[in-house]
Formats: C-alpha cells, sequence, structure tokens
C-alpha cells in the first residue's frame, strides 16, 4: 500500500473526476496532453494531483506524480504538460517541485521509507512543442535537473505510456 498521508483527498480514481486533471486512475490530461502509467500484475501505482492539491500556493510547482512500485523498485515521477512555447517553464516547474517543495520531501520520504526497493525520481514534460537536444540541456543544467523525457502528446495522437520509460 503506498501511503499518500495527509494528501489522500489528491489521488486519482478510476471512474471518478475527483480533480481536472485526473483522467482516469493513472491517467492525467490537460488541454489535448495527456500521460498514463500502466501497470502489471503484482505492481502498485498512485497518481497524485500536485498543483491545485498538494500545492495550493501560487509558487512554481509541477502538475502532477506517479508513485510507482515494481518488485525490489519503486519511482517517484513528476509529470508537467505543457504547451509547445512553456517547456523552459516545464523544466522550472519540475525543478521547484523537486528541490524546493516540502510537501513533495516528505511524500518522497514516506515513500522512501515504506518497505524495501531502491527509490528513483524521474522527471516529464508532456508537450505538443519539443526542443533540440543542446536547448534542453542548457535548460537542465541551468535548472540542475535531469528530464527523463520530453514526450510528445496530441488530442490526436496515443497517450504515452511512462511505464514504458521507467522500466527500461
Amino acid at each position: 500500500m503506498i501511503d499518500v498521508t495527509p494528501y489522500e483527498q489528491c489521488v486519482c480514481l478510476k471512474m471518478n473526476k475527483t480533480h481536472e486533471l485526473c483522467d482516469d486512475r493513472l491517467t492525467f490530461s490537460e488541454q489535448g496532453k495527456q500521460i498514463k502509467l500502466g501497470i502489471r500484475k503484482g505492481e502498485e501505482a498512485k497518481a497524485l494531483v500536485l498543483d491545485g492539491c498538494v500545492f495550493t500556493d501560487d509558487l512554481p510547482k509541477c502538475d502532477g506524480m506517479f508513485l510507482f512500485k515494481s518488485r525490489n523498485r519503486k519511482f517517484a515521477i513528476l509529470v508537467e504538460l505543457k504547451g509547445a512555447h512553456d517547456i523552459p517553464h516545464a523544466i522550472e516547474h519540475l525543478a521547484y517541485t523537486q528541490k524546493l517543495r516540502h510537501e513533495y520531501q516528505q511524500l518522497i520520504k514516506r515513500f522512501h521509507a515504506d518497505g524495501q526497493g531502491q527509490l528513483s525520481e524521474r522527471a516529464f514534460i508532456v508537450s505538443n512543442g519539443m526542443l533540440s537536444k543542446p536547448v534542453l540541456e542548457r535548460l537542465e543544467n541551468k535548472f540542475a535537473i535531469r528530464v527523463n523525457a520530453l514526450l510528445h502528446c496530441e488530442a490526436t495522437s496515443p497517450i504515452p505510456d511512462l511505464r514504458n520509460y521507467v522500466m527500461q
């Protein structure tokens, strides 16, 4: 059981639109951009809405987070869904959340202490725009964060599955 105390009200639920960002239990959706996390038997995951639920202030924050357990591995996956021209802001929001948000650190600490397994933190951007590799690397260096993938998604394209990127 993944413990998200005291943010249980921020968890996406199946067939119950608890938050605008939640499209299903393990799918986030915003303005035509979607991301999901597919799990298999014996795995466990939760999607947690950060912007507007865990974080309710005006400071930078990313949209959501997946907590994912697979055998002896655990992943904390930050997700930012952004338009084509907002990718630099997306990187800034991911970095700020990961490094400066106390609530995020609490969740990570609780998740890490929850049973066995190596914990990996990952960051993804879902956008209908792209950046060149040199520009992305400059932004990653500026904000001191590694973006694991910049995933392309439009309303008419298949929904990217994060499992394909974290289980490599």
